[in-house]
């Protein structure tokens, strides 16, 4: 669980947004603060999540998204030598749980994020991304070809409605940064297969990664 990584800039992050969806049931961001990337979306197959997530690595999947940069700049302040300002910003929120942070973490802001402009797939509210099937030099689909990373991963109820000022969602924004056309395979053997048509990366659901 994110909230028992004691120090973690994410753990203080999910029992804020927590208290704050307490007091406002019917959905809203918290001062600009969307959430933590790994709760932002969930995977159905726990195979495909864990490699995803190893993929990511764990400094992206505890990342902090926010709506704009100043939001971002807000969650820090810092004195006059340039050094963070442990007394303000969200190390004060931290405080006020009687908790502290440690080290750096990483903030992805959804307005700075160069998005996916193209076709969407029908009227699904999940707005999954058009991309065309990689095809091999005979023109069929990869065997074993189950997907892109990108539209495996289903949104959260609560974030379905998030957008940005242009009106783009978190798949077209935050999940298209983190994942791009990421290809997933069933087997390490059928993602070598389709090693000619793989140009973005892929993943195997038994633990084969090509970045």
């Amino acid at each position: 669980m994110i909230e028992n990584r004691d120090g973690s800039a994410a753990s203080i992050l999910c029992e804020l947004i927590r208290n704050f969806a307490s007091e406002r049931p019917h959905g809203g961001s918290r001062d600009g603060i969307i959430g933590v990337v790994a709760l932002l979306g969930t995977i159905c197959n726990i195979e495909l999540s864990r490699i995803l997530a190893k993929y990511l690595g764990e400094d992206q999947m505890l990342g902090i998204v926010c709506t704009n940069s100043e939001t971002a700049f807000s969650l820090e302040t810092y004195d006059k030598n340039g050094e963070v300002d442990l007394q303000n910003a969200v190390y004060a929120k931290a405080a006020e749980l009687g908790k502290s942070i440690s080290g750096e973490f990483r903030v992805i802001c959804l307005e700075e994020i160069s998005p996916y402009r193209g076709e969407i797939e029908g009227c699904d509210p999940q707005r999954k991304l058009a991309f065309p099937h990689p095809t091999l030099p005979s023109g069929e689909i990869p065997p074993g070809f189950m997907g892109y990373a990108v539209n495996m991963v289903d949104i959260d109820f609560d974030h379905l409605a998030t957008r940005t000022t242009e009106g783009l969602g978190l798949r077209e924004t935050l999940f298209y940064r983190l994942f791009g056309k990421l290809q997933v395979y069933d087997t390490r053997e059928h993602m070598k297969q389709a090693s000619v048509c793989i140009d973005h990366g892929a993943v195997s659901l038994d633990g084969g990664i090509i970045r």
